[in-house]
């Protein structure tokens, strides 16, 4: 089936899309995918076939600063941060599909960062979803990873608050990202802690009483988000009934490839439900 698009206004003045992969029953499980940092959504689009195929209906969503029209790039003068994209864009997607498919079980599907703001959505607006879904998704806390990655990672934010915005493409790392963006990503790197908002806001409390079924998914060759990172995203969800899988694809992965070659994902995401 062909997918259709829904334009969603914000109240700023910009806008953003939601592709929709729809089911034939349309009362089938909805599958709201949240992107990477810096990942544009028709990135996903292979994957989101797959779930439509496998009976399941995929919406993807565009993250702020990416989108294909209708948004706008962080600069210094268009800045935000995980509480804008989790309160506002994500609380208007979740709203417009629940709309949509008032009839359906809604589950919220995210891939790195775009699984950090699932989480953090579903731990401050308890309810409203039915389960989570993170893919090589980690709580990226640098003694995941190694020392070096705690001067990088701090390096990353300084940079962005230095020239505005997060010029991803220059250094190699993720897109053009909001300077607040990085400044909440930093701050996880260096503390191991979410925190969000201005007055900023201790969210840890809130993970733990999230109490929907989660699938928690790293990846042999993801060095990106490995599974211990993978792991201590999945431990902050005490609260919650969590299922982890460590996956090796056929095919050779890394961080991002996985969602071009979904054979391996999806199989195991229907297996959850079911």
């Amino acid at each position: 089936m062909t997918p259709d698009s829904v334009v969603l206004d914000r109240a700023e003045g910009t806008s953003f899309q939601l592709t929709v992969h729809a089911a034939a029953d349309a009362a089938a499980p909805v599958f709201l995918l949240q992107p990477a940092m810096g990942t544009k959504a028709g990135y996903y689009g292979r994957l989101a076939t797959a779930l439509q195929l496998a009976g399941l209906t995929a919406v993807v969503s565009e993250l702020r600063g990416h989108e294909a029209s209708g948004g706008r790039h962080a600069s210094r003068g268009y800045d935000f941060g995980y509480d804008e994209m989790v309160n506002e864009d994500l609380a208007q997607a979740v709203a417009a599909v629940r709309d949509r498919f008032p009839d359906a079980a809604l589950h919220l599907l995210g891939h790195s960062l775009g699984g950090q703001l699932c989480s953090l959505y579903a731990a401050q607006h308890p309810g409203e979803v039915d389960g989570l879904v993170l893919i090589a998704s980690a709580a990226v806390h640098w003694r995941h990873y190694g020392w070096p990655f705690l001067p990088l990672s701090q390096f990353f934010g300084f940079t962005a608050k230095a020239v505005g915005h997060f010029p991803g493409k220059r250094v190699g790392f993720a897109g053009r990202e909001a300077r607040t963006v990085m400044a909440d990503w930093a701050r996880v790197a260096r503390t191991g802690r979410f925190a969000t908002g201005s007055p900023r806001v201790d969210r840890e409390d809130e993970l733990a009483k999230v109490d929907v079924p989660v699938l928690a998914i790293s990846l042999t060759g993801d060095t990106f988000a490995p599974r211990r990172a993978v792991d201590a995203l999945a431990d902050k969800l005490t609260g919650a009934e969590v299922t982890r899988l460590h996956l090796t694809p056929d095919e050779p992965t890394d961080h991002f490839k996985w969602a071009r070659r979904p054979q391996t994902v999806v199989p195991a995401i229907v297996d959850w439900l079911g």
